[in-house]
């Protein structure tokens, strides 16, 4: 099922019955009219990806001003007197299409919609523009008992150092294999930091220590971006990894999807009964999602890295019209946020057969069998696999 992102300044979203009623704001008056409103593009108010409405005599073109919902209802303006201000274009998308919902700061969700998300266990997450989370709106915790086994978890000697192993040994498999990929696609012969990795992957799983993970992991993640950077375009170069705040394009975009990783982690561990807080490879640090960020670990490169190369190598996003400075950095504009959500939608929702279980999956359903394995490893039911790129 979709996420649906609220994004447009000035969007407001409201319950109506079993639907949620979004209204975009009309565009000035140079662009329309309350009589002529635009369409809404898929974006703005979008739930996954857009869906081609056939022809026909519901469907909606360019001469036609009212696109239809997903529910079929046409995106009309709402009625307004001389006395009340025209309240813009409307659409309304069923509650059980909605799986989780992300709202950045300059929209608006009524008090109703988030209670009626909760009961549903559909999380909220509340971001700022630059991708960083300001909350989240869950239900309360389930599973107990996997909560209590976790938090044992953290005394219990070697646990913590085999976890830590095994998501280190996945993160470098991983970067090693979106590399190889690359160059195929290329035509060209594998970079040399390929061989370099596969030691430290070795040597992760005989890590003695966290410590001694977390070096292997630095050390390698270094070779690896190293290497990552020949495959970024010339107009858009990367460099170096920088993170708070990204100087480029380039690091823009990882660090955007790293937060859109970490956001849906967290909120599939709360669901798992997990604390999404209490890491392993990651030290637990108030108001840091540690567990989360352990688990990302084997999906930055399959998910963020690959993405922010698609999306750059294809011009989706440009770095003149996508991009603008800000806090001392370069961040995404609204434009090219709508672009990335869509993009990250479509990846992470594009099946594909796994090596690893024979069976039909996606990026997503990964995450969430990743976080199942994690519990039936705290549960002594079997041994913790995370995710390996086939």
């Amino acid at each position: 099922m979709p996420s649906l992102y609220l994004t447009t300044p000035g969007v407001r979203a409201r319950l109506v019955g079993q639907h949620l009623e979004i209204e975009t704001p009309l565009a000035p008056a140079a662009e329309c009219s309350v009589g002529r409103p635009r369409p809404i593009p898929t974006s703005e108010c979008r739930v996954g990806r857009p869906r081609p409405i056939p022809a026909g005599p519901n469907s909606s073109s360019a001469s036609d001003p009212s696109p239809l919902g997903r529910d079929g209802q046409p995106c009309i303006p709402a009625e307004t007197d001389d006395s009340s201000p025209p309240r813009g274009v409307v659409r309304r998308i069923p509650l059980h299409d909605i799986e989780q919902v992300v709202v950045e700061t300059t929209a608006g969700l009524s008090i109703s919609a988030l209670a009626a998300f909760a009961e549903r266990e559909v999380p909220v997450v509340l971001v700022r523009p630059d991708g960083r989370a300001v909350a989240l709106c869950l239900p309360p915790a389930g599973d107990i008992t996997a909560r209590l086994a976790h938090y044992h978890s953290r005394f219990e000697p070697g646990f913590p150092l085999s976890i830590s192993r095994l998501l280190v040994e996945a993160k470098i498999a991983n970067s090693r294999r979106l590399l190889q990929r690359l160059a195929s696609n290329r035509k060209e012969p594998p970079p040399p930091a390929v061989a370099r990795l596969e030691p430290f992957r070795v040597h992760a799983l005989a890590a003695t220590s966290i410590d001694s993970a977390r070096g292997y992991e630095g050390t390698s993640a270094g070779q690896y971006f190293e290497a990552l950077a020949a495959f970024f375009p010339s107009t858009a170069p990367f460099e170096r990894r920088s993170r708070r705040p990204p100087h480029n394009p380039a690091n823009a975009l990882l660090s955007f999807g790293y937060s859109l990783l970490t956001h849906e982690t967290t909120t599939a561990l709360h669901a798992a009964g997990l604390d999404p807080a209490l890491g392993y490879l990651h030290e637990p640090e108030s108001g840091r999602p540690s567990l989360a960020l352990d688990l990302i670990e084997p999906f930055r490169a399959p998910v963020a890295d690959g993405l922010a190369l698609d999306l750059l190598n294809h011009a989706t996003l440009h770095p003149d019209k996508h991009f603008e400075p800000a806090q001392g950095g370069i961040y995404l504009n609204h434009e090219g946020r709508r672009r990335f959500y869509t993009a990250y939608e479509r990846r992470m929702d594009r099946p594909f057969t796994s090596d690893l279980t024979g069976e039909r999956t996606t990026l997503r359903d990964e995450i969430r069998r990743q976080i199942h394995s994690l519990k039936h490893a705290l549960r002594k039911e079997a041994a913790f696999a995370p995710f390996i790129m086939n």
